[in-house]
């Protein structure tokens, strides 16, 4: 700076940028449950089983009264908690199937390459977090049951890639 001069002015933005995280459940015929996890909130595995597992087993078991969880196929991202031996444990315990992920393949998980698209194409700006897990929530639930559809028969075809690549 020379003599005189007022020093220059820097402005910084934040280093992470804030996200909504949400997690959503659902099956070929439409959401089963969302869950707006809270910005100061770590999802670690037991946040997972508590918050998650729990609530949506409750949910899966009301809506299948005759079969409850028996026969279920379960297919989550490969987040960490996700792969923690209390969820394994916790989900085996209730009966239901976890399918693995091939190694070195990509996510599999229907949220990672459809849902985020659908939501970020489908939603608008939302003036706080309240109102973006409502807009969320409503936009999820209002999605055609045929896109659900046509989502499963989508991760059949990725599966198969996964599959005849290796």
């Amino acid at each position: 700076i020379g003599e005189g001069e007022s020093p220059r002015t820097i402005v910084r933005r934040r280093k992470f940028e804030r996200k909504n995280l949400f997690s959503i459940f659902f099956k070929s015929n439409g959401p089963v449950l969302i869950h707006a996890v809270d910005n100061d909130e770590t999802v670690d595995h037991d946040y997972y089983i508590e918050n998650c597992l729990k609530p949506v087993v409750k949910e899966i078991r009301k809506q299948r009264k005759s079969n409850g969880t028996k026969g279920l196929k379960w297919l989550h991202n490969i987040a960490s908690p996700h792969r923690h031996s209390d969820v394994i444990n916790y989900l085996t315990q209730e009966g239901i199937n976890i399918i693995p992920h091939p190694p070195y393949s990509p996510d599999l998980a229907p949220c990672n390459y459809w849902l985020k698209d659908y939501i970020k194409q489908n939603l608008t700006d939302q003036p706080d977090e309240k109102s973006l897990a409502h807009a969320v929530s409503k936009l999820i639930k209002n999605i055609p049951e045929e896109e659900f559809n046509k989502t499963f028969d989508k991760l059949l075809e990725r599966m198969e890639l996964c599959i005849n690549n290796q």
